[in-house]
């Protein structure tokens, strides 16, 4: 899910998400207020897993709430400026991490269980290094800056490749 460096300002943090419907599709307001409704319905544990279809339904919601504050956000334009860094960082951060946590919240189909456990926790440890490049601007790191970023981009093409072997449309949300 980790577009931010690859891509254009308004489909970069995007990658994270993993909506069916791809980056660029309007989404009439009925349909976030149904997504929402499923999503505070049925994303919590129950006796029956979803089926696949129902679990990227869950995520298609969930993309189309964090997807256009993602897009708002446009990613540093020179990672070796601190200022850029510090910048976006602090406004994408949190969203991120809100989207992967709601995310992580579903009940996952039992064939997928391992592989989205395995794709959390990549996605996961990509978010946090995002921290650490926050961290490392602040202090104007330039070294530590760049580390981070390059595991953040890193960490981030895993969680996408294991995306696609999951079954996350490409490109997602």
């Amino acid at each position: 899910m980790t577009r931010w460096p690859h891509s254009s300002s308004s489909q970069a943090w995007r990658s994270r998400s993993l909506s069916p419907t791809g980056p660029s599709s309007p989404q009439p307001p009925i349909l976030a207020i149904a997504g929402a409704f499923v999503l505070a319905f049925s994303s919590g544990r129950s006796e029956a897993a979803p089926t696949k279809s129902q679990y990227f339904a869950r995520v298609a919601a969930i993309c189309r709430t964090y997807g256009p504050k993602l897009d708002k956000i446009p990613p540093p334009i020179d990672v070796t400026i601190p200022s850029e860094i510090t910048e976006s960082v602090t406004k994408v951060e949190p969203v991120l991490r809100a989207e992967a946590e709601a995310v992580r919240r579903l009940t996952p189909p039992r064939e997928l269980r391992a592989l989205l456990a395995r794709w959390n926790e990549l996605n996961q440890r990509s978010i946090a290094k995002l921290r650490v490049a926050l961290r490392a601007a602040k202090k104007i790191d330039l070294r530590g800056i760049q580390v981070a970023y390059v595991s953040f981009v890193v960490t981030g093409a895993k969680a996408q490749k294991l995306g696609h072997k999951i079954g996350f449309p490409s490109p997602p949300c």
